[in-house]
């Protein structure tokens, strides 16, 4: 009898224990769980950081500063990490692979269309989410489910320039500088060689180069048979500068057409600085003249941390960027897969320093956006026309 009272408290206590050990358990797990849940999200801004282009894509960062200035209580939950793919391909693939393995799934930033489209594989490869303020490649998100574009493209951009330099320029005869290593300037090339062929009377040739054979002598031939009455340069200035500035020194009187990549004030100052009364005519991707609240608010942000320098396109679509993907992000703010941000991005309407925005206007997640152009001859710029633009089969 005794026997049997001792076994039944013994099993009563080892039963009790059991829960208890159970119980503290499910409580560790649940309180591991409810920590995980605040961790931040990270969101990584890869950039070239010490690239050839270093002064320009400094801008980039500076739209991640101001992001964080105008967004405090966002980065409790978001916590951006600044990545220097250093300007070259291969170390982008680099530093995709290693934000994965540090579980980073969302990536902004990056100028460079090929780089872009580098990063764009990996992403689409690796189940992470790419967001591109800048590289304006319209190949670059076709077909990809997890590419998002801030920028207007190169076609339809070079669809206004075409419009542009025809209509109010009233320019016939257009000399085309294209570089033959670069599949976007090829592209950019392409798409503004078919919005001239809509004008009559207006005709075109091309001069092929590339970064190690510009091939001057030829050019100079070119411009004294063809005698054209302006340039499109198709390339980054980086890789243009050289032969545009030969063909000045041949003929001073005649203007150049450009889209964004060789369009940065500063880039064109630096570069060009030998040749102050270049006129160039080029798209900017953003204008600082659009009244919309989220400008507004940008261009004093600007003003308050860098007082010497004017606002830039690279800093303000990079804050659009992280605007548009944290919003997104607040929206799934527990377990945000890319699957829930996407469906987010792609169903939403955002509000941005250019206007209201959506990524379900043309055939790829890329928006439909006025196109902004401005002249410089690097002594000063002034804007000259805003173009709307839409999608078809040709610019």
């Amino acid at each position: 009898m005794v026997w049997t009272r001792y076994k039944l408290m013994y099993s009563l206590f080892f039963s009790w224990f059991l829960c208890v050990l159970g119980g503290s358990r499910l409580l560790a797990d649940l309180g591991d769980g409810e920590q995980a849940s605040f961790q931040p999200i990270k969101v990584a801004l890869l950039y070239s950081k010490s690239g050839a282009n270093s002064l320009v894509e400094k801008e980039l960062a500076r739209g991640v500063t101001l992001f964080e200035s105008d967004h405090p209580s966002v980065l409790k939950n978001i916590k951006i990490l600044r990545v220097d793919n250093r300007g070259r391909l291969a170390d982008t693939l680099d530093q995709m692979k290693r934000l994965k393995e540090q579980d980073v799934n969302f990536v902004v930033g990056l100028r460079n269309s090929e780089q872009a489209m580098a990063a764009s594989r990996f992403a689409e490869e690796n189940e992470m989410l790419f967001v591109t303020p800048l590289a304006i490649y319209s190949k670059l998100g076709l077909g990809k489910k997890n590419t998002f574009q801030l920028p207007t493209n190169e076609v339809l951009q070079a669809g206004a320039l075409a419009r542009f330099a025809c209509r109010d320029l009233k320019r016939k005869k257009v000399l085309v500088l294209l570089n033959n290593r670069s599949v976007f300037s090829q592209a950019f090339a392409e798409s503004l060689e078919k919005g001239l062929k809509g004008f009559e009377g207006v005709s075109f040739e091309e001069h092929v180069f590339n970064g190690r054979e510009l091939k001057l002598e030829l050019l100079k031939q070119k411009v004294f048979s063809f005698k054209p009455d302006i340039v499109f340069i198709s390339d980054e200035i980086a890789n243009s500068a050289t032969v545009a500035k030969y063909i000045y020194r041949l003929d001073p009187l005649i203007p150049y057409l450009t889209g964004d990549p060789f369009g940065n004030e500063t880039s064109m100052r630096t570069l060009l600085k030998e040749v102050p009364r270049m006129r160039v005519y080029y798209s900017s991707l953003w204008s600082e003249q659009v009244k919309t609240q989220e400008n507004v608010r940008f261009k004093k942000l600007y003003r308050d941390h860098y007082p010497q320098d004017l606002p830039s396109q690279e800093a303000a679509l990079t804050f659009d960027a992280l605007s548009i993907l944290s919003e997104a992000l607040a929206q799934t703010p527990v377990n945000p897969t890319v699957d829930k941000v996407r469906y987010y991005l792609e169903h939403t309407k955002f509000k941005t320093t250019q206007g209201e925005i959506d990524f379900l206007s043309g055939p790829t997640h890329s928006p439909v956006k006025d196109v902004y152009i401005k002249v410089s001859n690097i002594e000063k710029s002034k804007w000259v026309k805003t173009l709307r633009v839409k999608w078809k089969t040709g610019p």
